[in-house]
C-alpha cells in the first residue's frame, strides 16, 4: 500500500515531472504532405517531360524540313 509522506511533502516525482519541458515534434507536417505529394507524382512528370521533348524536336525537325529545302 502507499504510505502517506511525512509533514505532507509533495511528492518527489510529481516535482520532477513539473519541472520538465515539452520536447518540439522534430518534423514540419507541410513539408512531409509536400514530399509526399512530389514523391506520388514524380512518374507522370517525368512522362510530360518526354513528352513536351518528343513535340519539341518533331517541330524542329519540321521547321528544318520546311527552311532547309
Amino acid at each position: 500500500m502507499n504510505t502517506p509522506t511525512p509533514n505532507n511533502a509533495p511528492d518527489p516525482l510529481a516535482v520532477a515531472l513539473s519541472k520538465l519541458d515539452p520536447a518540439p515534434h522534430g518534423f514540419e507536417w507541410n513539408a512531409l504532405m509536400f514530399a509526399a505529394g512530389r514523391a506520388s507524382k514524380a512518374r507522370a512528370l517525368l512522362f510530360w517531360q518526354i513528352a513536351t521533348a518528343v513535340c519539341a524536336l518533331t517541330a524542329a525537325g519540321f521547321a528544318y524540313a520546311y527552311f532547309a529545302r
